[in-house]
């Protein structure tokens, strides 16, 4: 529906005090939680050699023979060993379970980097040895460890859209609010979002605009020489002398505002709020007093208890009967005697106060009558009030606390605030919006009674009575019409009794107990008093230890105070110090706004990024035709991969890849070629040779093409080996250096157990060390008599290591075994060992060439028998097709040994990618780039075809009209949709397949265009998210981090669009009606090459197989 216009009430507190507040949408990853389970099994039957651990990076590596061994067992390629790159996304995710199988196996450890407690996996910190409970490994790792430790695996929660409510409101075109508290933050408002603060006058000033208005503000002095104003009727012609023109009759109040009083330390403080609380409790008088924080509210709450109350007025008699013992009077100086009087509460037992208090002639019981006549005194009550005093005395002041512990009763407490005497404790920012009503609130039981029983009393609609008009309702009628609602009517009559005592004692009084940083909030919290004109006050409460004076300029205060030996208990009301407040709050407001206002350039980045994936999906969701915008995909991936794969001469990697996206797919006709069958076919209707010498030429230069590549790869796979050792020989190395030099330092150190010793090694280099009865004596004795006995055991271990994962490594790669056994090459240096791996390679590679299209290869076989059945049939491409994919696979059996059946399994016996490397060596690449597209797209209207013309069969079925074949048959006219199918012409028959599989054409295209955004897109947050986090440690190499951010995001969004449109072009070509696979043809059989794993591929047991209908 877009974003037109929002209004949002307190629009302040949800567009800067919640602006960074993100609103998630999140769930549990698609992943499958079986695989975690899956892996962890998997990664315990692996061999030494199947990977690589590098604990000093901490991490976990597949070799290639390791690889080849996990799929064999999971019976599915994970990835191309010479094109690594090119994964599908299901072989990504694989990769990813294994990933973290293995370093949950091999890199964390049981009780040291977690502990299983209650079936639960609890991390415990590598710093601080601690447990975090409800901490949790990202990416997988987590749920690979539960698996490991077969806990219950609980599902990963990924985040699929996040935005803070900052960025949600600017998306709105028009944006309005309204809020009592938004003049101080006119500048973030105008700045962020484009809005200017309005102040609009409440209705009571309102009401005194004009020479005609119905009220005027007077101003008076309070009791104790405090202005104040209040609102009272526009008299009709002034008195003599008057001014103002009004009544001297107030009908509405402004709120007073006190000074803030200032104290230097925060029990002075707390003192001054307890006393002021129990003085307006005492009077009756409700209170809001605002904190700002579950502990403030919790310390002050436990003051207002019995004990504390009662340990506070002991203070305060002590030091009033001292002062006047001693002739002395407050005058703020500090006074040595009664110093040890401003420890805190908590910190003074009964029996240190007692030797005062029996010096001074005093009880320590303040219920005794002298001492409640002096609290009086003290505390400013008069006579009327001992009562009430006394309970306080006995049992603390009666309160409510209101904090996020009791978030929930919020509403149920903040409307009981304004009863009489009520206390309420609550953080600054509660009852926000809500009108606290004098004299308390009255529950809808109470007003629907007092309804009934005014309806009986003759009135006709009580309901649209105002509480006023049915209070002087009452006063009409008989008590005894009350019936069984008096107990109800009394209390509604009650309430009107306590508002007026609540308004004469002055409303509601509002007591901050501490600065808020932003001025915003402590004017939220004055705001609770004097609603809607009813009397109030306010009062802050500070101390020079608060938050806000400790770290904007408290201290000048506070070492002027000390200087000036002002007494602790004194208040300060200096405009100074106020001044220091305001400016204070000031700073810090604009601190905080500098803060969005920076956090908001880094969303802006993403914004941008959001902006333009959800409007690329929205037209996916929007657009009937896709057909264009995939053309675009494949021209921009084309035009990428092309010109790399020709600078690099790698365009065996270009035809495997289009093999994978785009493999050979059953048509009408019979079978639609991939691009590099498209090259060969191409050849053959070239060729003037008869077909069996052209297939068979194409089967040798395929071969050496390839016997050449796998000699360059398999060097390369020895030079790399060859580097391992070496990395590993001089790591294992350096270990023991290190432990050797410990043995020569501690050589006076007590006497340590040979196998403890032998442990610690092992458990140093991650090598079994075997040694002699003798040796281990040696050990405990001299272990630096061992030092060359062991490093040659080290050298050993790692060369048979290597050796044993090279040679499988190449066994797998070539199919052959190379007849090596490792333990003869281990006497050789290095070079004889590559020597002898190269001249086995070559020997190994001319066997196969023998054993493929010898004489009687296997290949020679295959293709003379199918000439033979083919006869004199004439050729075309399909019968050229047919046997380009005969010569390439073949078959071979092995016996399973997990389910003891012989299987059959299809492997590729040539590779034509290797040969179209040299076919294409000279192409420039505007030519292939453009013979490539042209393929593609009659690839697309094949499959179009394909598709057309399989929905037709499907509908034809059941269809008795043209209509019932679907929206499409729109296309041939209204009328004849009632006709019958059996009446389409040929032409007709062909719009009609084309409209069809245009239709179900598109349909693929949304659907693979949705799930790779969607995909990519949730794993992309998690990864810029991660950016985020760690940007700001660009600062310490003195870069900007926010321009770094920028240009880090900008390459990860490039690097998205290019996954996704990859991730789209790899999908689009495998929706096919009728899969054409090159296992159907017929082929001879042969069996394994002894010694070597058969390689995962497709397999069908002899005994059963299944059918694809």
């Amino acid at each position: 529906r877009g974003h037109h216009y929002a209004i949002v009430d307190e629009v302040d507190n949800v567009l800067i005090d919640e602006a960074r507040t993100p609103l998630i949408i999140s769930g549990p990853a698609s992943g499958d939680v079986e695989w975690y389970g899956k892996m962890a099994q998997l990664v315990r039957q692996l061999r030494a050699e199947d990977y690589e651990i590098s604990e000093k990076d901490r991490t976990v590596s597949m070799t290639e023979i390791g690889t080849a061994h996990v799929e064999q067992l999971l019976g599915q390629p994970l990835r191309d060993p010479d094109r690594p790159e090119d994964v599908t996304p299901e072989q990504a995710r694989l990769l990813g379970y294994l990933e973290q199988a293995l370093r949950a196996q091999h890199l964390f450890k049981r009780n040291k980097d977690y502990l299983v407690q209650g079936g639960k996996v609890v991390i415990v910190d590598e710093f601080t040895g601690r447990l975090m409970p409800g901490r949790r490994w990202s990416d997988g790792l987590h749920q690979a460890v539960e698996a490991k430790e077969g806990a219950h695996v609980e599902p990963e929660n990924i985040t699929y859209a996040t935005i803070t409510l900052q960025n949600y409101f600017r998306m709105y075109a028009k944006l309005a609010g309204m809020t009592g508290t938004a003049l101080t933050e006119a500048e973030e408002f105008s700045k962020i979002y484009k809005l200017d603060v309005l102040p609009t006058p409440t209705n009571l000033e309102y009401q005194t605009v004009g020479p005609d208005a119905p009220l005027v503000e007077l101003k008076a002095k309070d009791e104790d020489g405090y202005d104040y104003s209040y609102f009272t009727a526009r008299l009709a012609s002034p008195p003599v002398g008057g001014t103002g023109g009004g009544s001297e009759q107030p009908i509405f109040f402004r709120r007073k505002d006190y000074p803030d009083t200032i104290y230097r330390t925060t029990e002075a403080k707390l003192r001054a709020l307890v006393r002021e609380i129990v003085y307006y409790h005492v009077k009756g008088r409700p209170m809001l007093v605002g904190t700002t924080s579950v502990e403030s509210s919790e310390r002050l709450s436990n003051r207002l208890r019995a004990e504390a109350v009662r340990r506070l007025m002991q203070v305060l008699l002590i030091r009033n009967a001292w002062l006047q013992a001693n002739d002395r009077f407050e005058d703020g100086r500090l006074i040595p005697e009664l110093a040890p009087l401003n420890r805190p509460l908590e910190q003074f037992r009964p029996e240190e106060l007692r030797p005062m208090a029996r010096d001074l002639g005093l009880s320590l019981n303040p219920e005794d009558q002298a001492n409640l006549t002096r609290l009086l005194e003290i505390l400013s009550l008069s006579s009327e009030d001992e009562n009430r005093l006394k309970s306080v005395l006995q049992g603390g002041v009666p309160h409510q606390v209101l904090n996020a512990r009791k978030h929930t009763e919020e509403s149920q407490v903040i409307a009981g605030a304004g009863a009489f005497g009520a206390v309420t404790i609550a953080t600054n920012m509660a009852g926000r919006g809500v009108d606290i009503k004098l004299g308390g609130d009255l529950a809808d039981e109470i007003i629907a009674a007092v309804a009934r029983v005014l309806r009986k009393a003759g009135f006709k609609d009580p309901y649209d009575m105002t509480l006023q008009e049915r209070r002087e309702a009452f006063q009409k009628i008989d008590p005894t019409l009350y019936g069984i609602y008096e107990s109800e009517v009394k209390f509604f009559l009650k309430y009107f009794e306590d508002m007026e005592r609540v308004k004469e004692l002055g409303g509601l009084h509002v007591i901050g107990s501490e600065r808020h940083e932003a001025r915003r909030i402590d004017n939220q919290l004055r705001g609770r008093a004097a609603r809607q004109g009813d009397p109030g006050s306010s009062r802050f409460y500070l101390s020079l230890e608060d938050d806000l004076m400790r770290l904007f300029g408290g201290e000048q205060v506070n070492n002027m105070m000390q200087r000036l030996s002002i007494d602790d208990d004194y208040p300060l009301q200096a405009r100074l110090v106020s001044g220091i407040i305001e400016q204070s709050q000031h700073r810090v407001e604009g601190a905080n706004f500098d803060v969005r206002k920076h956090l908001l350039e880094y969303d802006d980045v993403l914004n941008a990024q959001r902006m333009r994936i959800y409007s690329q999906r929205d037209r996916v969701f929007e657009k009937e035709d896709l057909t264009e915008d995939v053309d675009e995909l494949l021209r921009q991936e084309i035009g990428r991969r092309v010109p790399e794969a020709v600078e690099k001469g790698e365009i065996w990697r270009l035809l495997a890849w289009l093999e994978q996206i785009q493999p050979l797919f059953g048509v009408a006709e019979g079978a639609f070629p991939s691009f590099t069958y498209k090259i060969l076919l191409r050849e053959l209707a070239d060729s003037k040779t008869n077909l069996r010498t052209t297939l068979m030429d194409i089967a040798r230069r395929t071969l050496q093409a390839e016997h050449a590549f796998f000699l360059r790869a398999i060097q390369e796979q020895v030079d790399r080996a060859g580097e391992s050792l070496d990395s590993q020989t001089k790591d294992r190395t350096d270990v023991l250096d290190t432990f050797f030099d410990a043995i020569k330092d501690n050589e006076e150190s007590q006497t340590r157990r040979p196998q403890e010793i032998l442990d610690e090694l092992q458990g140093l280099v991650h090598i079994p060390l075997r040694l002699s009865s003798e040796q281990m004596r040696t050990l405990a004795e001299d272990p630096l008599e061992l030092e060359d006995v062991i490093r040659e055991q080290i050298e050993n271990s790692l060369i048979a290591l290597t050796l044993s994962r090279l040679i499988a490594t190449i066994e797998f790669r070539l199919g052959e075994s190379l007849g090596l056994p490792p333990a003869e090459l281990q006497e050789l240096d290095w070079d004889e060992i590559v020597e002898r791996i190269e001249a086995k390679t070559i020997e190994a590679l001319a066997a196969r060439q023998e054993r493929l299209i010898g004489e009687d290869g296997q290949i020679t076989r295959d293709l003379d028998s199918a000439i033979e059945r083919q006869g004199d049939v004439p050729l075309d491409d399909q019968m050229r097709l047919r046997l380009l994919s005969l010569i390439a696979q073949g078959a071979r059996t092995y016996f399973d040994s997990k389910t003891h059946r012989q299987m059959r399994q299809v492997f590729t016996r040539l590779h034509y990618a290797y040969l179209g490397n040299e076919s294409l060596a000279d192409a420039s690449p505007e030519s292939l780039t453009e013979d490539v597209l042209e393929h593609l797209e009659q690839a697309q209207i094949a499959l179009r075809g394909a598709w057309g013309e399989s929905e037709f069969r499907r509908l034809s079925q059941n269809a008795n009209r043209i209509a019932d074949l679907g929206p499409a048959a729109a296309i041939l006219g209204a009328e004849r949709l009632e006709q019958s199918p059996a009446t389409l012409s040929e032409s007709e028959r062909a719009a009609l397949n084309e409209e069809l599989g245009r239709r179900v054409q598109t349909g693929i295209y949304r659907q693979v265009l949705l799930g790779a955004i969607t995909e990519l897109w949730v794993d992309y947050l998690t990864r810029v998210e991660a950016l985020r986090v760690s940007i700001g440690l660009e600062a310490y190499a003195q870069r900007d981090p926010l321009v770094q951010y920028k240009s880090r995001a900008s390459e990860m969004f490039q690097n998205l669009l290019g996954e996704i449109r990859a991730a789209v072009i790899s999908r689009i070509f495998l929706y096919q009606p009728r899969p054409f696979t090159a296992a159907q043809l017929e082929t001879a059989s042969e069996p394994a090459p002894a010694g070597v794993p058969a390689a995962p591929a497709q397999t069908a047991s002899r005994k059963k197989k299944r059918h694809r209908h």
